[in-house]
């Protein structure tokens, strides 16, 4: 027997590849590399025992890359002839592409073919996990191994043990005892159980299912038993996607009755699959629901069916529209897709047989209110911009009839619009044209409504079509077609003076075509008295100055920055005499207190000359912290003040713009740069200044707490149907009580009525491998009719294996 220091030169490799699949979630070991007949072994002059293996195109799979080096480095390498033993002896280190193996020792066996590495062996793969062993016994055709005290921990800080682990077949990997977790050890006491394991006699990982199973599983907390279960198995974590059943949910809703959901998930292919899922419910009975979804080079697409035949209507109120109906269904479809790095084409849609399906029964992404159904094309270029859309209004609104006064109901879908098509196209010319830059915009609007919109309805003595005449009622909607093209270009320059003043100045010219079809002209419901097509057009010239003052002292910089701007055009034209749809919301404040056009959108323009005047102010700290001021009025100074004429949805009036000189606007806003921000805005009344509009909101931002905390004060509006001032507050914030617990809470209350608008409280607990929460909610609409919701839920979920939650929703009789 040759047993001497040696450099070795394996030769003549046979092609053959050693792998022990350790964990059974994708944990392999390329352990070793045999020999064809022989080891030459070669003494080397000192005794540094450092072996370099030279391998070429051993292997065509995809563990290890051809023509890949083997390093070995060992105290001692002993080839026993007699015995037919490779032997690697004292602090054995293999490399071999991108896995290592550490042990004690490592021997071959030629006529077995066996290898064997013992001793505190650790081997490190290439997705990152670490396997710990005491001893590696494995068949050269990695067929069939035995692994001795193992312990396996993932990139992910999964960690899995065993007293021992058995491989058969090349198909499945056994571990004896076996215990899972996906906790970290204790820090101060490593053999303190985590807070969370699965302990089972048997842990089978079996890869051609792709699956764990477990025989005599129990769940432990805190090495305490909690669950039994005589066998269980789930997908192997290490992949995405598998076949198999979902995680039950469980339900209860008083009119729905009690009940469980069960899903099961069909991996069809890597880019598709397909999710049948079904509810039960005690009183309405059996909700079947279908979801396919495709992933393709250029974006993914998803289609979803949901259907249920009422056992009982009539456990819902007889005011609503759930009590009405039996079969109820709904088909759900989105997508988005890539075209190329310019464009994107998408959709998002709801259909349902009623208005309310989707959110009584809590389909997931449609339980909200108002839902938008979509069809999109969008383009981004630079600054160019072009958007192509189709939509469609739903209310999911439970109450038959609201306002029975109204003909229909007001929110009823029928009276919501639909666009067909609406485009939006803005260019802005990358050269400059005579000192400034030309723009271009393009926005066509489609609208149809089945029936009229109208808010405040029982005014309907008032006669909008008398000059000077206010009434509260508005017209958001009117029966019938209306459609409206308008195009606007701009040339706009800029200029520093010598002295630092920044000079702009605009030109700019706007043209609108507008055609409409609607019905009962000249009526209650409708207060046009014509549908003849208008034609305006809105030229403008627009100049400012500005002339920012900078100082600093080496600890803080101040920039002064006083404005002025004057916009000079034409009256509006053609006020009230077609519909008023996407310039219905009108908010004056900072931040359009120097905007060319302050309406909301292109059905009403801003005609007549007016003056902006203001200044902005901010300062910089060394620290980080800033402080930006911006202040200002507005002054109509001739023609006729378009806020302060009458639309059909009265935009403008009482918005503090309706006079020749507007109310003062105001805003500050304080940044710490460390989490904390405090923001306020004002409008006082431009002739005794007293409080129209204030709102003030504070955000705080730690890592052991926050807060949102917000108050708005509206004086009244008699126009808009609110003869009474509005004061409204609203908090959310958290707290960490220590390093994982949490508790969170919400509320919005309405000071002038002395009510509750919202307000909610729950609790939570995190740490690495497992999480929990509950909480407890109360929401009571203003304006929708709908009866004030109370709901108490948890949510419980274990890292790698799951979580679960569950939402009861209380009744009235309950409430």
């Amino acid at each position: 027997m040759n047993c001497r220091p040696a450099r070795a030169n394996l030769m003549s490799l046979r092609r053959k590849r050693w792998q022990l699949l350790a964990t059974g979630m994708v944990a392999s070991f390329l352990a070793f590399v045999p020999a064809n007949s022989f080891w030459n072994v070669f003494a080397l002059n000192n005794s540094a025992f450092a072996q370099e293996v030279t391998v070429t195109d051993i292997f065509n799979d995809d563990g290890v890359e051809q023509n890949a080096q083997l390093l070995l480095e060992s105290d001692q390498l002993v080839y026993d002839n007699d015995r037919e033993l490779v032997i690697a002896l004292g602090n054995v280190q293999i490399a071999y592409g991108d896995y290592t193996l550490v042990a004690q020792k490592v021997e071959y066996n030629r006529k077995s073919g066996r290898v064997i590495a013992i001793g505190n062996v650790e081997i490190l793969e290439p997705n990152g996990n670490r396997v710990f062993a005491d001893e590696i016994d494995i068949t050269d055709d990695f067929r069939d191994g035995f692994v001795s005290a193992l312990k396996v921990q993932t990139p992910d800080n999964t960690r899995i043990a065993a007293e021992s682990a058995e491989r058969r077949d090349g198909l499945t990997t056994e571990f004896n005892n076996g215990v899972y977790t996906a906790c970290e050890p204790c820090k101060d006491n490593p053999h303190k159980p985590p807070f969370w394991q699965i302990r089972a006699q048997k842990v089978i990982i079996n890869n051609r299912s792709r699956t764990v199973e477990y025989e005599d599983a129990s769940f432990e907390f805190f090495g305490k038993p909690v669950l039994r279960l005589a066998r269980f198995s789930h997908a192997d974590p290490a992949i995405k996607r598998k076949s198999g059943f979902l995680v039950p949910t469980v339900h209860s809703v008083e009119e729905l009755g009690t009940g469980g959901r069960q899903a099961y998930f069909f991996n069809l292919a890597p880019n598709y699959d397909l999710t049948l899922a079904g509810s039960y419910y005690s009183r309405q009975g059996f909700l079947g629901e279908a979801e396919w979804r495709h992933r393709t080079e250029r974006g993914q697409y998803s289609i979803r069916y949901a259907a249920i035949n009422q056992n009982d209507p009539g456990a819902f109120s007889a005011s609503e529209i759930d009590s009405t109906v039996s079969n109820r269904h709904a088909l759900m479809t989105k997508g988005k897709f890539k075209l190329n790095p310019r464009w994107t084409f998408g959709w998002d849609a709801l259909f349902q047989s009623d208005e309310n399906f989707a959110r009584t029964y809590s389909l997931e992404d449609y339980t909200a209110r108002d839902i938008t159904n979509e069809a999109y094309l969008t383009g981004l270029n630079g600054k160019n911009y072009f958007d192509l859309r189709a939509q469609t209004f739903l209310v999911q609104d439970r109450t038959i009839d609201n306002f029975p006064t109204i003909p229909g109901n007001q929110h009823d879908t029928e009276q919501q619009a639909t666009l067909l098509p609406l485009l939006d196209y803005n260019i802005v010319s990358g050269e400059e044209y005579t000192g400034g830059q030309l723009s271009l915009d393009v926005n066509v609007a489609n609208v149809s409504r089945n029936e009229f919109q109208i808010s405040n309805f029982e005014d309907a003595d008032a006669d909008l079509t008398t000059p000077g005449r206010i009434a509260s009622e508005r017209f958001h909607g009117i029966e019938g077609h209306y459609s409206r093209a308008s195009l606007e270009t701009e040339w706009k320059a800029s200029h520093i003076t010598t002295g630092g003043m920044v000079l702009t100045s605009s030109l700019s010219v706007r043209g609108d075509a507008l055609t409409f079809d609607t019905d009962n002209l000249s009526s209650e419901l409708n207060p046009l008295t014509s549908n003849d097509s208008i034609f305006r057009a809105m030229p403008a010239a627009m100049f400012e100055i500005r002339y920012p003052l900078i100082s600093t002292d080496g600890m803080t910089s101040h920039i002064f920055e006083p404005i002025a701007q004057v916009v000079v055009r034409p009256d509006e034209t053609h006020i009230g005499q077609f519909p008023n749809e996407d310039a219905q919301s009108l908010l004056f404040d900072t931040a359009n207190l120097f905007e060319r056009d302050k309406f909301s959108g292109f059905d009403r323009v801003e005609g007549g000359t007016r003056a902006n005047i203001g200044f902005r102010y901010s300062t910089s700290f060394e620290y980080g912290a800033s402080i930006d001021i911006v202040a200002g009025q507005s002054f109509q100074l001739h023609g006729q003040n378009s806020f302060a004429q009458v639309d059909l949805v009265n935009a403008g009036l009482e918005s503090g713009l309706e006079t020749d000189r507007s109310d003062y606007v105001g805003s500050i806003q304080y940044n710490s740069g460390t989490g904390y921000v405090l923001g306020a805005g004002v409008r006082l009344d431009e002739k005794d200044l007293d409080l129209n509009r204030f709102e003030i909101s504070n955000q705080i931002i730690k890592p052991d707490h926050s807060l949102n905390l917000s108050y708005v004060y509206t004086a009244a509006q008699p126009n808009y149907r609110f003869p009474a001032d509005r004061h409204e507050v609203r908090a959310s914030g958290s707290l960490r009580l220590d390093e994982n617990w949490r508790a969170f809470g919400q509320i919005a209350y309405d000071i002038e009525t002395a009510s509750l608008i919202s307000n909610g409280i729950g609790l939570a607990y995190d740490n690495e491998c497992f999480s929990f929460s509950v909480n407890y909610n109360e929401t009571r609409p203003q304006f929708t009719g709908d009866s004030t919701s109370q709901s108490v839920g948890f949510r419980l979920g274990l890292r790698t294996i799951g979580g679960y939650g569950y939402t009861h929703k209380f009744t009235e009789d309950e409430q």
